[in-house]
């Protein structure tokens, strides 16, 4: 698995990260890891597919999970791809079916819900600078919805965000708004922090 895992000697949950556009498994981990249960199996893939792009000093790949043309507004590869594999990641790196949390940021955020559709032990989606897509997420769901937004995001509107999740609670799915007042369109210790206290108020009712 290219990206990162974090085994630990006695698991009770799993918590699959899911990174931003152009960006590693491993970004999100180090982001993110100070505010994780230890008893958590950590699980941060690099995206299926690989986004080159060249800088000052060389090439750089980052990954994406699925590639969406902005201009012309659809998929030229749409989620599908990404969310197989993923489930089937999972699976393999959860035999005793433990309950399983997903956690993505920008991108990753908007695929999160559906990945949390195809896994039927998920029991926790965050949303991390994203927008869901309301018309992808299909009542009923088995998990609750938390989307956690910076105020000051300048890439992902706040406006539009909050409003996909009051869409979610008109489907009768169980949703959350969580505003961050000091964080733009990145996972800040603010960010961190309002995770943490997610996992320990929903967490503790899946073990």
């Amino acid at each position: 698995m290219g990206g990162v895992k974090r085994p630990v000697a006695e698991p009770r949950q799993v918590i699959l990260l899911l990174h931003g556009l152009a960006e590693r498994g491993r970004r999100i981990f180090r982001k993110l890891l100070p505010y994780l249960p230890e008893d958590a199996l950590i699980l941060s893939p690099n995206g299926v597919f690989p986004l080159p792009r060249q800088t000052d000093d060389g090439m750089r790949v980052g990954y994406t999970w699925y590639l969406f043309d902005r201009v012309k507004k659809s998929y030229v590869i749409d989620q599908t791809q990404a969310r197989i594999w993923l489930r089937d990641l999972v699976t393999m790196n959860n035999p005793r079916h433990l309950p399983v949390t997903i956690i993505g940021f920008s991108q990753g955020g908007y695929l999160a819900p559906l990945v949390g559709q195809d896994i039927p032990e998920t029991t926790t989606v965050i949303g991390l600078s994203c927008e869901f897509r309301s018309n992808l997420v299909h009542a009923p769901v088995d998990f609750s919805l938390h989307s956690v937004h910076g105020e000051l995001d300048e890439i992902i509107s706040v406006q539009t965000a909050q409003n996909e999740v009051q869409l979610l609670r008109e489907k009768n799915i169980r949703s959350q708004w969580h505003a961050v007042e000091d964080a733009g369109h990145e996972i800040t210790p603010s960010v961190g922090t309002v995770v943490a206290r997610i996992l320990e108020q929903h967490g503790k009712r899946s073990l």
